[in-house]
C-alpha cells in the first residue's frame, strides 16, 4: 500500500514545489516592475514634453500642467540620487577598508585585487538606480527649463501683440455700441431673473441683509473708525512713558488698516447676499474684492509714507499740504489698479474687440499715467528737502535723497513709456509699464515702513531716557542687517510684480536649496545657514563665557588685571577658531580639496603677507610671555604712555597728552622697550635743589631729608637718601632720591616735595639762587666818544 503511495507523494510534493517556485517568480517579476515603474513613468512624461515643445501651438496651460509633473519627478530623481541604499554604503565601505588602488604600474595581492573587483562589480549593480536616477533628474532638469523658455517666449509675444490704437475716432462708434449690447444683455438677464418666481423671491428676500451690512460698513467707516482713533490719540498725548506711548502709535496705525478691511469685507458679505444671478457679470463681481483689498491697502500706505497730521513720523519730508496731496494721490492709484482689475474682469465677462478693449484702458492708463508723474513731483519735492536738511539730526527717520531720486526717474519714465504704448496700440505692454510700478512702489513704501518702523524701535528701546543723544542703533550694523533680510522677505513678490511666476520661484528655492558644485563641495541654502547659525552660536557662547570670566570668575582670584586681560583674550582666539571648525564641520564642508589653495595662500602669507603675520604672531607671544599689559607705563619708538588695549595686530598707547598711539605688536617684540611698571609700581624719583653758597648745609640736609621722610608716597624702604652733587656756578646742587609707592604718580609727588621744600628753606633763611651774568663789552669807551663828537658836529652845524 505504501509502495503504490509513493509516486502519488512525489507527485504532489513536485507540484506544491512548482507552485511555489512560480509564486517566488511572480513576487520577483513584480518587485521589478515596481523599481522600474518610476523610471517608465519617467520615460512617458520626457517623451509627451518633448513631442508637446515641437508644437509651437502648444497653450500655456498645457506647458504649465506639464512643467509641474516634470517638476515633481526631478525631485523624486533626486531625491533618489542622494539617498544611497545600505547595500551601496556597505559596498563603499568594503572596498574603502582595502585601502587605495595601486598606482599605474604597480601592482596589489591577487586575493585582494580579486576581492576589489567582484565589490566592484556589486557596487555597480546596486549603483544602478542611482545612475539611472541622476539621467532621469538631468534630462527633467533640461525639459523644465526648455518649458519655461517657451512660456516666457508666449508671454513676451502677448505684450507685444498690437491692437488698435484707441486715437482713431473710427473705433469709438464700435467701442460704444459693443457697451451698449453688454448693458443690454444684463438688461435681459436681470429681466430674466424677476420673471423666476424662484430667482425673484431669492433676490428680494437678500435686499435686507444687504442694505443691513452695507449701513454697518458706512457705520464703521464714518463713524466708529474716527471715534476709537481719537480716543486713542487723546490717551497717548497724556502719556510720558516711551514704550507705552509707542505701543498706542502701533495700535492705532494697526486699526488704520483694520477698519477699512473690516469694511471692505462687509461690503464684499454684502454683495455675496444679494443674490444677483447674471451671468455676463460673474467675474465682475468677484473682482469687487480685489478692488475694494486696493484701494484700503493704498489709503493705509498713503496714510503710513505722508502722515498728514504728524510731521514728525513722515518718512519723507514735505509740508502738510503737500503731505495730504501725496496721501490722496495714493488712493487714487489704489482706485486705478481696481479699475484696470475691473476693466480685466469685463473682457473676461463679454468678448470686447481688440480695439474697444484698448479704447476701454486708454483713460486709465492716462489717469494712472498722470498720477504717477504728480507722485514723482512731490517725491522729487521731499528730495530737495533732504538734501537741504542732510545735516539734521532726524534724517535717519526719512528717505534719503539718492533712493527718492532714484524713484522719481523710474516713475517718470513708466509714465511717459505707458502712455506711449497705449496710444502705439500696445495695450498689454503699456499696462506691463504701469501697473507694476505702481505695485512695486507701493511694496517699497511698505518696506520702508517696516524698515524705519523697526529702526525707531531699536533706538528707543536702546536710548536711555536721561541721554537722547545718544548714539542709537541707527549708527551702527542694525541698519544694513534690516535691510538684507526686508530685502530677501520682499524679493519673491517684487519679482512676482514684474511678471515672474511662481514656477520662477520655486526654481530659485530649489537652485538655493539644492546648492551649487564647487569641487568636492555643495553650497546650498541649508548648509551656509547651518554654517553661520551655528558660527553665531559658538561666538555667541564665546563672548559669553567671556564676560562671565571677565566680571566673575577673574575679579575674586588674585591676577592682576593684564593677566584677566590676557587670559580673556586668549580664550577669544580660541573660540572663535573652535566655532570656525565646528560651523564647518557642521555643514558638512569638506574642505580637503583647498589643500592647494591653502599651500598657494601659505606662500603668499610668506612674502606678500609677513608683516601681519609677524604683528600677529607678536600679538600672541605678548599675551602668553607677558612682557607689557594693559595698565603698563612704557616708553617705546621715542613714545611713553601707558597700555590702552593689546590687539591681534597692533597694541594702543595713550601718552600723557591722551593722544593715542599705535604700535604694531612686532616693534614691541623685537625692538627695545622700556617698562617702568613690568615687575612693580615702586620707582625711583629724583629731585634737584640748589641752594646759595655760605648755606648751612647740614640744615639743608635735613630738610630735604625730613621732607622726603614726611611724605605719605616716599618708601622708608629703600631709605631716601641726600647726594651733593657739585658746586654750580651760583649754587650749590643738591639731589634728593628717594623710591615712591606708585611710579604713575611721579610728578605729583615731585611738586610736593618741592612746594614743602622750597617753603621750609624760605622759612629757615636758606636762599635759593638764580643765575646771575656780567656782560662786558670791549671798545665801549671808543663807542661812547666818537658818538659824542658826532652829536657836537651836529649842533654846531
Amino acid at each position: 500500500m505504501q509502495q503504490r503511495m509513493r509516486p502519488f507523494v512525489w507527485l504532489i510534493g513536485l507540484v506544491s514545489l512548482l507552485v511555489s517556485w512560480c509564486a517566488l517568480a511572480e513576487e520577483a517579476a513584480l518587485t521589478t516592475l515596481h523599481q522600474k515603474e518610476p523610471y517608465l513613468s519617467w520615460d512617458q512624461t520626457a517623451s509627451k514634453a518633448r513631442q508637446l515643445l515641437k508644437d509651437a501651438s502648444a497653450e500655456t496651460a498645457a506647458l504649465e500642467q506639464l512643467r509641474a509633473t516634470l517638476a515633481d519627478q526631478r525631485a523624486e530623481a533626486y531625491q533618489l540620487s542622494q539617498d544611497k541604499s545600505v547595500d551601496v554604503r556597505w559596498l563603499e565601505a568594503q572596498i574603502k577598508s582595502l585601502g587605495p588602488e595601486p598606482k599605474d604600474g604597480d601592482s596589489e595581492p591577487e586575493v585582494i585585487a580579486s576581492r576589489r573587483a567582484e565589490l566592484e562589480n556589486e557596487l555597480a549593480t546596486a549603483s544602478a538606480p542611482i545612475f539611472l536616477a541622476d539621467a532621469a533628474y538631468e534630462r527633467a532638469n533640461l525639459l523644465v527649463g526648455e518649458i519655461d523658455q517657451q512660456i516666457r517666449q508666449q508671454l513676451a509675444d502677448k505684450l507685444l501683440t498690437k491692437s488698435p490704437t484707441p486715437l482713431w475716432p473710427g473705433h469709438w462708434g464700435d467701442a460704444l455700441r459693443e457697451l451698449k449690447r453688454y448693458a443690454s444683455q444684463l438688461r435681459q438677464e436681470f429681466r430674466a431673473v424677476r420673471q423666476d418666481a424662484k430667482q425673484n423671491q431669492a433676490m428680494t428676500g437678500s435686499i435686507l441683509p444687504f442694505v443691513a451690512l452695507t449701513g454697518l460698513a458706512v457705520l464703521i467707516m464714518l463713524l466708529v473708525q474716527p471715534w476709537a482713533i481719537n480716543q486713542l490719540d487723546r490717551f497717548s498725548r497724556s502719556l510720558t512713558r516711551k514704550s507705552t506711548i509707542l505701543a498706542c502709535n502701533l495700535f492705532s496705525t494697526l486699526l488704520r488698516l483694520v477698519f477699512p478691511l473690516l469694511t471692505a469685507m462687509l461690503l464684499l458679505t454684502a454683495i455675496g447676499v444679494l443674490k444677483l444671478p447674471l451671468a455676463s457679470a460673474q467675474m465682475t463681481i468677484r473682482a469687487l474684492g480685489a478692488v475694494a483689498f486696493y484701494i484700503v491697502l493704498s489709503h493705509w500706505l498713503g496714510f503710513l509714507i505722508f502722515r498728514p497730521n504728524a510731521p514728525e513720523q513722515r518718512i519723507v519730508q514735505l509740508d502738510n499740504p503737500s503731505a495730504r496731496e501725496g496721501m490722496r494721490i495714493c488712493q487714487l492709484l489704489g482706485l486705478f489698479i481696481g479699475l484696470i482689475v475691473l476693466l480685466t474682469a469685463l473682457k473676461g465677462d463679454y468678448s470686447f474687440s481688440a480695439a474697444s478693449s484698448a479704447i476701454f484702458t486708454f483713460p486709465a492708463i492716462l489717469l494712472g499715467s498722470w498720477l504717477m508723474w504728480r507722485l514723482a513731483q512731490l517725491l522729487s519735492q521731499a528730495a530737495h528737502s533732504a538734501a537741504s536738511h542732510a545735516q539734521e539730526s532726524e534724517q535717519g527717520s526719512h528717505v534719503s535723497r539718492g533712493i527718492l531720486n532714484a524713484l522719481v526717474w523710474l516713475m517718470k519714465t513708466s509714465s511717459v513709456l505707458s502712455v506711449v504704448f497705449v496710444c502705439l496700440g500696445y495695450d498689454s505692454l503699456a499696462r506691463q509699464a504701469i501697473i507694476p510700478m505702481v505695485m512695486s512702489i507701493a511694496l517699497l513704501a511698505f518696506a520702508m515702513v517696516i524698515y524705519y518702523g523697526l529702526l525707531n524701535l531699536m533706538a528707543r528701546i536702546f536710548t536711555r531716557d536721561d541721554k537722547e543723544e545718544d548714539a542709537g542703533p541707527s549708527e551702527s550694523l542694525l541698519p544694513i542687517m534690516l535691510i538684507v533680510i526686508i530685502f530677501f522677505l520682499f524679493a519673491p513678490a517684487l519679482a512676482l510684480i514684474w511678471g515672474a511666476r511662481l514656477t520662477d520661484i520655486a526654481e530659485v528655492w530649489r537652485l538655493l536649496s539644492d546648492g551649487i558644485e564647487l569641487g568636492d563641495v555643495r553650497l546650498s541654502l541649508d548648509v551656509i545657514i547651518t554654517f553661520f547659525v551655528v558660527l553665531l552660536a559658538g561666538i555667541l557662547l564665546t563672548r559669553w563665557i567671556q564676560y562671565v570670566l571677565r566680571n566673575s570668575v577673574l575679579p575674586k582670584t588674585k591676577t592682576d588685571p593684564g593677566a584677566r586681560t590676557a587670559i580673556v583674550t586668549g580664550l577669544g582666539y580660541v573660540g572663535y577658531t573652535l566655532s570656525i571648525i565646528i560651523a564647518v564641520s557642521a555643514a558638512g564642508l569638506n574642505l580637503s580639496s583647498l589643500a592647494v589653495v591653502a599651500g598657494a595662500l601659505s606662500v603668499g602669507i610668506g612674502f606678500g603677507l609677513q608683516t601681519i603675520v609677524s604683528n600677529f604672531v607678536s600679538g600672541i607671544i605678548l599675551l602668553i610671555e607677558r612682557p607689557i599689559k594693559e595698565g603698563d607705563w612704557i616708553e617705546v619708538s621715542g613714545h611713553s604712555g601707558f597700555v590702552r588695549k593689546i590687539a591681534v595686530r597692533s597694541t594702543r598707547i595713550e601718552t600723557f597728552d591722551l593722544q593715542d598711539v599705535v604700535v604694531p605688536n612686532s616693534d614691541l617684540i623685537a625692538g627695545i622697550v622700556k617698562n617702568m611698571t613690568l615687575r612693580s609700581n615702586h620707582g625711583r624719583l629724583v629731585v634737584s635743589v640748589g641752594v646759595a653758597y655760605g648755606s648751612d648745609l647740614n640744615l639743608v640736609k635735613e630738610v630735604l631729608m625730613d621732607a622726603a621722610k614726611n611724605h605719605a608716597m616716599v618708601l622708608s624702604y629703600p631709605a631716601p637718601s641726600l647726594v651733593f652733587t657739585s658746586l654750580g656756578d651760583s649754587a650749590l646742587q643738591f639731589e634728593l632720591r628717594c623710591f615712591i609707592r606708585d611710579i604713575k604718580e611721579f610728578m605729583v609727588v615731585k611738586s610736593d616735595l618741592l612746594f614743602e621744600i622750597y617753603q621750609t628753606l624760605t622759612d629757615k633763611g636758606v636762599s635759593i639762587p638764580f643765575p646771575q651774568r656780567d656782560v662786558s663789552i670791549k671798545g665801549l669807551e671808543a663807542l661812547v666818544k666818537a658818538w659824542g663828537k658826532k652829536g657836537v658836529s651836529r649842533d654846531e652845524g
